[in-house]
């Protein structure tokens, strides 16, 4: 990330970028595992900003958090607990707590760093979900907290930073990793990854998606526009047992008011049909995409 005159440059390949003038910088340190910044962009307002990418903004978190949570979550069968890995703003799990059937969400961060940064500047995001008493917080790191773990969970649901090469995050998106996934969730369950984006890494994006149809035997995709991001932003669905892409809207619409408490701002049953509507050339990379991600080959993003 390079700033002069209060622009925020994010690389989105080795010959791209976009640019956000910055209004104020909130606060701005490197931990022990990144560099989070929370600053307030001119047009998209207060954000937080992990190793020079846009994570979330006031303006439109909730584009990206209730389609990462909610297909999956309806298409279950009533999901008591749910396991989130990452997701430090709190917004994933505000989500996934408006599910009147989920009585235990554990969410498992790296970095305190970024919870307390959420604590204190994105309270717009948690809405105070960090104190709710169905919510166990761990901070750890999600692999080995996956490889400890004896719990059994509905659903896990993987809010992480792209798969940079040497991050923190480029290991959860193998082949090895979600087999681990896969015995937590059993047959009955299901996990949901953000998978970057196919505007800018379509490759990556179709990687994550034949990584996970390799494992699970029923996978589904949805893409979205994020503004804030500048692109279409990817979204993969896995389970052998239920398949989100393949609910009507009229039974998403049902659901929402049986199961839901609380108001949604993006997702309802006509914009569940536009998310899995995808474009033929995409489908078209997912569907010859050979390529698997694994822990000595693994898929990365090209900036």
């Amino acid at each position: 990330m390079e700033f002069g005159w209060s622009w925020h440059i994010e690389w989105q390949s080795s010959y791209e970028f976009h640019g956000h003038h910055i209004d104020q910088v909130l606060e701005d340190v490197t931990t022990q595992f990144q560099r989070v910044m929370v600053a307030k962009l001119t047009r998209f307002g207060k954000s937080l900003i992990i190793d020079g990418k846009v994570q979330s903004t006031v303006s439109d978190e909730y584009i990206y958090h209730e389609t990462l949570v909610h297909p999956l979550l309806l298409s279950l069968d009533k999901p008591k607990s749910v396991l989130i890995l990452g997701g430090g703003e709190g917004a994933t799990l505000r989500e996934v707590l408006k599910h009147e059937s989920v009585n235990r969400a554990v969410m498992v961060d790296i970095d305190q760093a970024v919870i307390d940064f959420a604590r204190k500047h994105l309270t717009e995001w948690h809405t105070g979900s960090f104190d709710d008493p169905r919510t166990t917080l761990v901070i750890d790191d999600a692999l080995r907290y996956v490889e400890k773990t004896q719990e059994k969970f509905d659903a896990i649901v993987l809010d992480l930073t792209d798969p940079i090469m040497g991050n923190s995050s480029y290991k959860l998106y193998t082949k090895e990793f979600y087999e681990k996934l896969s015995r937590l969730v059993g047959d009955d369950g299901g996990i949901v990854t953000q998978a970057t984006s196919p505007s800018f890494s379509l490759d990556t994006f179709s990687v994550i998606y034949n990584t996970l149809r390799s494992i699970f035997r029923k996978v589904s995709a949805s893409i979205t526009y994020v503004p804030s991001f500048d692109g279409l932003w990817g979204f993969v669905y896995a389970s052998n047992k239920v398949t989100p892409s393949q609910l009507s809207p009229e039974s998403i619409n049902s659901l929402i008011a049986q199961r839901i408490r609380g108001k949604l701002r993006y997702y309802d049953g006509e914009t569940h049909s536009m998310l899995f509507s995808i474009p033929k050339n995409i489908r078209e990379k997912l569907s010859s995409e050979k390529r698997i991600s694994t822990e000595s080959n693994p898929v990365t993003v090209p900036a």
